[in-house]
């Protein structure tokens, strides 16, 4: 059971909803800076300012289409250029014709040189980021610097906007790492749920077998009593061991195979079995899996190949448990009409791919080799503490004789 947005989506989607965030914020302060250029040309009754607070509203359509179209750099040049040369335009104009004004620390210069600063939203790369925010910031400092040469007018260096740039440079450098942090604690949270479901479960099968076994008992006690000292009759015998056949086959089982019962028929399940035995014998083991996708997804494997995969993924669990340092490990299964794949992926200690230690040749040869005999191929990623994960790959045709 997973909580929230699943952890290999939760990087895109949180970049995707930072830069729509950014260009929000652009779009805020060009509407205020508008507000207050168009109240100060009305209550100075200045055709100027009011003819500039309205030309600023027209970088507002370009930055919809940013907010509503993929991002590319062309677009974003476009904003900055078209929204820089408005810049330059009010300043003059504010300088030029508002006596009150007399110098570019002016409100509205600050709210449109932020605007062009969060113009990195844009961008999905930290680096790239980090390139458009520092290139709004100088060209909204260079756009009120020339609109006050223009106007015969003081500039002065703006605190403010240099917080501001301050301000989202650290945003865009530290979201990633707290994403990352929150990443390393989402498995652990969907394993917790997993666990208090599995409890949940074996709870309420262990009340009705103890009911069961009470009957049972007693049944068996009274039945026992009635017979004659020395060995148990026949038919009192096979009457025991049918009552201890039930218990034995009642819901008191793993949940994983109480799961894949309800996910695949019978004749599916049993071809499958190699496989589910292998994950339920590595949780025997003390590894805790985090199985993404469905067993399901495996059917259209042959029998060789189910074997195949069934002893590489032992070797790959057991791999993790004795190396890895880790006792957790994700198990990813994914079926398309073209291939079938199953990935290992833990973050323990990692190795060198081009240098894989002498104790590691089951990976050489219970993995690789195996996988490649059956038709597949097996790819593997991996550096010095920084994990490993294992894809075995087999290139899948429905077939009516599996």
């Amino acid at each position: 059971m997973q909580i929230g947005i699943p952890a290999k989506l939760a990087p895109v989607l949180f970049a995707q909803a930072l830069s729509r965030l950014f260009l929000v914020y652009s779009a805020y302060s060009v509407i205020f800076a508008e507000v207050l250029l168009l109240l100060a040309g009305w209550h100075e009754g200045n055709a100027a300012v009011l003819w500039a607070g309205f030309l600023v509203g027209f970088p507002g359509f370009v930055l919809w289409w940013l907010m509503f179209s993929p991002l590319s750099p062309f677009s974003a040049s476009l904003y900055l250029v078209f929204l820089g040369t408005c810049l330059v335009i009010v300043t003059w104009a504010v300088l030029a014709t508002m006596s009150d004004v007399v110098s570019t620390k002016f409100l509205p210069f600050t709210l449109l040189g932020f605007a062009l600063i969060t113009t990195c939203g844009v961008a999905a790369r930290v680096r790239d980021r980090l390139f458009w925010a520092t290139l709004g910031y100088l060209i909204a400092n260079v756009a009120i610097f020339v609109g006050a040469q223009l106007a015969g007018g003081v500039f002065e260096f703006d605190i403010r906007l240099l917080v501001g740039y301050l301000i989202v440079v650290l945003a865009v450098s530290f979201t990633p790492g707290l994403l990352r942090a929150q990443s390393k604690i989402q498995p652990s949270l969907d394993n917790s749920m997993d666990f208090i479901s599995q409890d949940a479960e074996v709870v309420a099968s262990a009340k009705d077998i103890a009911a069961h076994l009470h009957d049972t008992l007693l049944a068996n006690l009274a039945l026992i009593s009635q017979t004659k000292p020395g060995m148990l009759q026949q038919d009192v015998r096979e009457s025991i061991e049918a009552q201890l056949a039930r218990l034995e086959n009642s819901e008191l089982t793993s949940t994983r195979q109480t799961t894949i019962s309800q996910e695949l028929s019978s004749d599916s399940r049993e071809r499958l079995s190699p496989v589910s035995t292998a994950l339920a014998e590595a949780e025997r083991n003390g590894l805790v899996i985090n199985l993404s996708g469905e067993l399901a997804s495996l059917e259209n494997l042959t029998n060789d190949q189910i074997s195949a995969t069934a002893a590489a993924l032992s070797q790959c669990l057991a791999n993790v448990l004795a190396h890895s340092g880790q006792k957790n490990a994700e198990v990813v299964l994914l079926g398309i009409p073209s291939n079938v794949s199953i990935t290992v992926i833990d973050g323990g200690v990692g190795f060198d791919v081009e240098a894989i230690p002498a104790d590691r040749l089951g990976l050489k040869l219970s993995v690789k080799e195996r996988i490649e005999q059956a038709g597949g191929t097996v790819r593997i990623w991996s550096n010095p503490n920084h994990g490993a994960a294992i894809m075995m790959q087999f290139p899948t045709e429905v077939n009516d004789e599996q």
